[in-house]
């Protein structure tokens, strides 16, 4: 071998060195189980893993190299993935890979959706509990949705034992009293109860000692439909006879006085 060939061989061999990232560190094969890490999708085009970054990577290339082997190109060191565990090793790594043989880089939420990344895999730094990808072609996205978060645990539900519930009787209603009331019998009154009686006399001592009656004018006496009709002149049948009886006892006394002085004469 010529020491030209040598050196060349052997600047590749540096080259590859310088865009090797370290080795990887233990790998994880499955999304992460919590709230913290990363989880990285790795897509060939025809196989897909899926492994769990633990803690919190300060960018998607330290999650990438902490669970695989990852080379870059030896123009880009540590900016551009070349390889992930050898893969292509058809790629010699020594410039920007061709567009239509690249790793795509994605990200995403646990059970969102797949979004191109605009900056490169060391400027992004992916929030723990969220999704990294990278797929290998001309820019596809990987094949698989990423993974979605684990299920919450349930929490036991504690045995309740049921309160005794006081019942309050209902209030009831009392009866009505389905009875009619009585009338009340009216007091029928006689022709002399529209007259009101006079009231009497209440003896009351006057200055000199002598008792005088404080007699009050008895009210005027109101006749009742049941005296009957009144006469033109204003007086009862009654009243009138009363007067005819009364004239006839002085018409029969004067004339007994007149017999009675005869008699005496003629003595």
């Amino acid at each position: 071998m010529s020491a030209s060939r040598l050196l060349g061989a052997l600047g590749l061999a540096g080259a590859l060195a310088l865009g090797a990232v370290g080795a990887a560190g233990p790998a994880h094969a499955a999304a992460c189980s919590g709230t913290s890490g990363v989880t990285v999708v790795i897509d060939t085009g025809s196989s897909v893993t899926t492994r769990c970054a633990a803690g919190d990577p300060a960018s998607a290339m330290s999650a990438l190299t902490s669970v695989a082997t990852v080379v870059t190109p030896a123009a880009y060191p540590g900016a551009v993935v070349c390889r992930i565990d050898g893969f292509p090793a058809s790629d010699p790594c020594v410039r920007m890979p061709p567009s239509s043989a690249y790793w795509a880089f994605y990200y995403a939420s646990r059970g969102g959706s797949w979004t191109y990344s605009s900056v490169g895999t060391a400027s992004y730094n992916p929030a723990p509990g969220t999704v990294v990808g990278f797929r290998f072609g001309s820019g596809q996205q990987p094949s698989i949705a990423p993974p979605a978060a684990p299920a919450s645990p349930k929490p036991t539900p504690k045995p309740t034992t049921p309160k005794p519930t006081a019942t309050t009787p209902a209030p009831t209603k009392p009866a009505r009293n389905t009875l009619a009331p009585r009338p009340t019998a009216a007091v029928s009154q006689g022709p002399s109860a529209s007259r009101s009686a006079s009231p009497s006399a209440t003896p009351s001592a006057s200055p000199s000692g002598s008792a005088t009656a404080n007699a009050l004018p008895a009210p005027s006496l109101t006749p009742s439909a049941a005296e009957g009709p009144r006469t033109t002149s204003g007086s009862s049948p009654g009243a009138l006879g009363a007067a005819a009886a009364g004239l006839i006892v002085l018409t029969l006394g004067g004339a007994g006085a007149i017999a009675v002085r005869r008699r005496s004469q003629d003595n």
